[in-house]
């Protein structure tokens, strides 16, 4: 039983990093899609020298956010590489003890066994916390200024609910849905929120009429330059939409589904490498039960 186990997990982790080097968002170039900048070639030494010159609190975030991505696309190219190839060679020590005509070095495939998942699962975790922590804390673009906000020459995605809309009636205002003036870039999409269908291709809102309430001339707006980017709410008689809209929606329209393929290659990443990480506690286990074994092969 524990050289069958052993077999099993080391497959598992075999085929677990094969899917996600398949969907590795870094590894498979889909991050450029919401990314101007190649994290490969940030100069996080340079701002580490900027942060030391002038110790602004913008400075220090611009660093700590050098250092995470160029961290995570260290660590999506090492842990899943040394996962796939350990794992393959754990499963080819599995497969001779399977049939036993590996008798001999069983306690060295044991320890074997052990190093590798303690090595694949230290690793693999430190990936996921790092990818994990951008996915849903970070926004989709590399550039800043020098007060840390959003530069003029980026692109930026709004949040938007799954309808589109940034603000909702309240009253005789309209208060933001997401926008907090205590918060950095609150209003901002971040990685997380690209799965939704409002910020990709969708029917209704593309081929709107005019009478409908996406268009400009009753509830939508062409850019938030004052409603929810720089204010939490705004009076209904000053949002230059229609008095009985329930929401504001934002002019937005994608012509693609970049920003969800981004999404989905990016989660199923996360999931599996999880999955990576189970593998290696229970290669661990028995790879310590193979190394104790008495030769019993039970």
């Amino acid at each position: 039983m524990k050289k069958t186990l052993f077999l099993v997990f080391s497959a598992c982790i075999v085929v677990f990093s094969i899917i996600s080097i398949c969907t590795a968002p870094i590894i498979n170039g889909v991050l450029k899609e919401a990314s101007q900048e190649s994290w490969k070639t940030l100069n996080c030494k340079k701002a580490e020298d900027d942060y030391k010159n002038s110790k602004t609190d913008a400075l220090k975030k611009a660093k700590n956010k050098c250092n995470r991505e160029k961290a995570m696309y260290g660590l999506e190219y090492s842990s899943l590489i040394l996962d796939i190839t350990l794992g393959f060679i754990c499963t080819v020590l599995g497969l001779l003890h399977y049939f036993d005509v590996a008798k001999p070095i069983e306690k060295i495939t044991g320890i074997i066994g052990l190093s590798t998942g303690v090595i694949t699962f230290v690793l693999t975790l430190v990936y996921i916390c790092y990818s994990g922590y951008i996915f849903t804390n970070q926004i989709p673009t590399t550039k800043y200024d020098n007060a840390y906000t959003i530069s003029s020459t980026s692109t930026n995605l709004f949040k938007l609910n799954k309808d589109g809309a940034i603000a909702k009636k309240d009253g005789n205002q309209f208060k933001c849905l997401y926008y907090k003036s205590n918060k950095d870039n609150s209003g901002l999409a971040k990685f997380s929120d690209l799965g939704n269908r409002a910020l990709n291709y969708e029917k209704k809102r593309h081929y709107r009429e005019n009478d409908s309430k996406y268009s400009t001339t009753k509830c939508a707006i062409t850019t938030p330059t004052t409603l929810c980017s720089s204010v939490e709410s705004i009076a209904v008689s000053t949002a230059s939409v229609s008095n009985d809209c329930d929401y504001v929606y934002l002019d937005y329209y994608a012509d693609g589904f970049g920003h969800k393929y981004l999404f989905d290659m990016w989660v199923t990443t996360i999931i599996f490498t999880c999955f990576i990480c189970v593998c290696a506690i229970g290669l661990a286990i028995f790879g310590f039960l193979l190394f104790k074994s008495d030769g019993s092969g039970i």
